[in-house]
């Protein structure tokens, strides 16, 4: 799979998963892109392969800790 179809799977995944602050499980999001056909090994090292995508936080005050990704906001040429 080229890394453009990736990409555009990450988007969209992310975006079916997210609430409704952008932020999307990564619990949930990891089905939705292995049903996609997308493989990876461990999911957060994966995002970070995209960090031009996502951006991560980690929930720690919960047990175990959640983490979350949403995408990044593209910013507009001035």
């Amino acid at each position: 799979m080229k890394k453009t179809e990736i990409e555009n799977i990450v988007r969209e995944s992310v975006t079916e998963c997210a609430d409704e602050n952008g932020w999307a499980n990564l619990a949930r999001l990891g089905p939705a892109l292995k049903a996609k056909g997308v493989e990876y090994g461990k999911l957060s090292k994966f995002f970070s392969t995209y960090s031009n995508l996502v951006e991560l936080k980690t929930d720690t005050g919960l047990q175990p800790p959640v983490v979350y990704a949403r995408l990044l906001q593209v910013r507009e040429p001035a």
